[in-house]
């Protein structure tokens, strides 16, 4: 679907709803455009900051029907005429980036950490005993986190061991084009799809959710996969959610789905996160400090591909201002560099979010938190700080203190021991803590 049908669409769906006054969609929405940044990065461009924010407010409903429309997920940024400009600068490193991108997916550049550590090793057991135990292999968890890249991984690796292996990946959109011109040619055409998968050695199908509410598509997808199963040829299929929580599939195949093995990839630890970066920014020929990428982990450590897209903003902005990438990069010049990154997180609860709320509150930089300082107050708010992101998301002493300017996971442990005594012994605090809390969660 060209970008002016889907925002012509778009706009259509926006004027009709309720939540969208009509001033504000002649005024902002009208005159906005659709344009593409990448093959699955679409921006809604407008002419100034007070669009911008108006339009903001609706981006995670757009993203989702535009998800519906395609058919497939993307990624949606509201960007002014001169963010875009910039953003279409970024993207040419991008693309330099990604030329004979696929080649480079493999087992031994994806980042082990606790978050996937199963997914990783299902996958390299998939290779080395196909279609046997663990078939099909289900993948499933948030967009972003590697999905994508162990599948690839797993085509690339299977090619280098295996000559004349046949192995084909699918994104769903690409499978069910397939299967829906094969129906439209008739039943020879059906026929020839089928012989087509039964020579199959291994499918890999990328984010089948996409796949559901098609009747026929379903009927189809059902016999091919019971006839890969039958035969032993390898299944690997990927999705945001687990198997039972798909919607729009034949009770069948669900249960096919859940027959093999199904493993679960969760949000990047701050030390994987960590990790991550630091590959990134090698590859990148980009010299972070420890502080850096502590930086960029608390602000797009739950996703790789912002931790990409903030990598490839700093490359641009050192390119921009002809700094040699070999320096040394600090937080200060990273907090600058990536100040008006599009992808930055509003509503999300982050590590840094938490730091900026308790400092506000109780009168101090949000710098001094990681700091050495020894003030009573400074402390105090540190200890509240590291207690609130155990709390709110859920990180270990180890993961806190790494995220606090590399603190021992005891004075963590202390913090907590702190907090805890002050919630049972002072009501001003208490009722102070929960005030942050719900600054922080709205």
């Amino acid at each position: 679907m060209k970008n002016s049908e889907l925002w012509k669409n778009i706009k259509g769906w926006l004027i009709t709803s309720e939540n969208v006054e009509p001033n504000i969609y002649d005024d902002y929405i009208k005159k906005a455009t659709l344009e593409t940044l990448s093959q699955d990065h679409l921006a809604i461009v407008v002419s100034s900051e007070v669009a911008k924010k108006h339009l903001e407010y609706m981006k995670n409903n757009i993203n989702k029907q535009m998800n519906y429309l395609l058919e497939k997920e993307i990624v949606l940024s509201i960007l002014t005429n001169e963010a875009f400009n910039k953003e279409k600068s970024i993207q040419k490193i991008v693309d330099k980036q990604k030329k004979n991108k696929n080649n480079e997916f493999s087992f031994e550049n994806f980042i082990p950490g606790i978050s996937n550590k199963n997914a990783l090793e299902a996958t390299k057991a998939v290779v080395n005993n196909l279609g046997n135990k663990w078939n099909p292999l289900f993948i499933f968890g948030d967009s972003g986190l590697g999905k994508t890249h162990l599948l690839k991984a797993i085509n690339n690796e299977l090619c280098k061991k295996q000559e004349g292996i046949e192995i084909k990946y699918y994104t769903s959109s690409d499978f069910r084009k397939e299967i829906i011109d094969s129906l439209q040619g008739g039943f020879h055409e059906i026929e020839a799809t089928k012989n087509k998968f039964n020579n199959l050695d291994v499918l890999l199908i990328d984010d089948i959710q996409f796949l559901a509410k098609s009747d026929k598509t379903n009927e189809i997808f059902f016999d091919l996969f019971n006839s890969c199963i039958e035969n032993n040829k390898q299944i690997v299929i990927t999705s945001d959610k687990y198997a039972e929580a798909l919607n729009g599939f034949d009770k069948r195949l669900i249960s096919r789905f859940t027959q093999g093995l199904n493993v679960k990839i969760e949000k990047p630890d701050t030390i994987t996160a960590i990790n991550i970066i630091d590959h990134k920014a090698k590859v990148a020929n980009i010299n972070l400090s420890d502080e850096a990428k502590r930086y960029i982990a608390s602000y797009y450590g739950s996703d790789v591909r912002k931790i990409e897209g903030a990598i490839n903003k700093i490359e641009f902005a050192l390119i921009q201002n002809k700094i040699d990438s070999s320096n040394l990069i600090n937080d200060d010049e990273v907090t600058v560099f990536l100040s008006d990154y599009s992808y930055a997180p509003g509503g999300e609860i982050t590590v840094q979010k938490i730091k900026n709320v308790v400092s506000q509150n109780y009168g101090i930089a949000p710098n001094s938190i990681d700091s050495k300082i020894r003030l009573q107050k400074v402390v105090l708010a540190r200890h509240l700080a590291m207690y609130l992101t155990g709390e709110l998301l859920k990180r270990n002493y180890t993961e806190i203190g790494v995220s606090f300017g590399g603190k021992d996971h005891t004075t963590v442990m202390h913090a907590f021991k702190k907090i805890n005594e002050l919630i049972n012994t002072d009501k001003v605090f208490k009722k102070l803590l929960i005030k942050i809390k719900k600054e922080i969660t709205s």
